[in-house]
């Protein structure tokens, strides 16, 4: 099928806008939809042909290639998107998609991906990529630091550090606070996990360890997407401790109880977005583009 467009771009957030940008600096054809802003003109290509499309509908049926947001969705029934009041349902996409289509998005839903692929569409988790994902993790410990400098009237260099997890985003994160001579536990109940962290981190501990000593640190960052920073861990910290979230929904951190106490706890998602849309942009470009050449040599 002879399709009006190479992609379609829908939804997200600043990271979309800038992906229209960085693939139209080729000789291609790009359509989008609910982006949070209009691309910038002056930074595609004159070669290159971007144009919006006015409905999911429109914009599903015109490209062989549809791109959707990190993450898809975030509750699992509606586009993560901030463009239009009205929730845009991700089975409106289902709906539309055709055989032999390629879909890209991050953390898709179970269910969808099966549907989809039931369908004969080629689906792609971006968050599933290694090295994306190794990338990912640069954005957001560089955006996590910048959040937990904003929070805190305490420096990072010679503070106590408490890391939650030591998987991507807690190993690079972990380097970053120790090139910036923080003092570091890392966390994790996994003995694996603990052996890396211990190359680079001051101590490290399990979780029920982390119970014994949760007062002594002035920043603690939570990588780990269940509850595990609980009302009693909370009740035991420093009043002016920062606390900052980057794990994925639902977060590991009893807000409500931090709220009560008076603990700054700050839910952080999608800091790539919001701190290095652009390099992430690229590095999306990069990844789409390596799959799609990888999956053209199979067929």
């Amino acid at each position: 099928m002879n399709y009006q467009y190479d992609y379609a771009v829908i939804g997200g957030d600043t990271r979309q806008v800038y992906l229209v940008e960085e693939l139209a600096h080729h000789t291609t054809r790009i359509c989008h939809y609910a982006l949070c802003a209009t691309p910038d003109h002056r930074r595609c290509s004159d070669t290159s042909l971007v144009a919006a499309k006015s409905s999911l509908e429109k914009i599903c049926n015109v490209s062989s290639c549809i791109i959707c947001p990190i993450p898809f969705t975030r509750n699992g029934n509606f586009l993560n998107q901030s463009v239009f009041d009205e929730d845009l349902p991700i089975n409106l996409i289902l709906s539309n998609l055709k055989p032999d289509q390629t879909l890209f998005a991050g953390c898709i839903p179970e269910k969808f991906r099966l549907e989809a692929v039931g369908r004969g569409v080629h689906v792609f988790d971006l968050m599933s990529d290694q090295s994306l994902a190794r990338y990912n993790s640069i954005a957001t410990a560089e955006g996590a630091i910048c959040e937990a400098i904003r929070q805190s009237p305490v420096n990072l260099h010679k503070s106590s550090c408490a890391v939650l997890g030591y998987g991507k985003c807690g190993s690079t994160l972990s380097c970053y606070l120790k090139g910036m001579f923080a003092n570091l536990y890392v966390v994790s109940n996994e003995e694996d996990e603990r052996a890396k962290a211990a190359l680079i981190a001051d101590r490290t501990g399990t979780l029920k360890d982390f119970g014994t000593c949760v007062g002594d640190f002035d920043f603690i960052f939570n990588t780990i997407p269940s509850k595990v920073i609980t009302s009693d861990l909370l009740s035991e910290m420093k009043c002016t401790v920062a606390i900052i979230d980057i794990a994925s929904a639902p977060g590991g951190v009893d807000f409500a109880s931090a709220k009560k106490l008076g603990i700054n706890a700050l839910p952080c998602p999608g800091l790539p977005g919001k701190y290095a849309p652009s390099s992430s942009a690229k590095a999306i470009k990069e990844t789409i583009e390596r799959i799609l050449k990888e999956e053209q040599k199979c067929l």
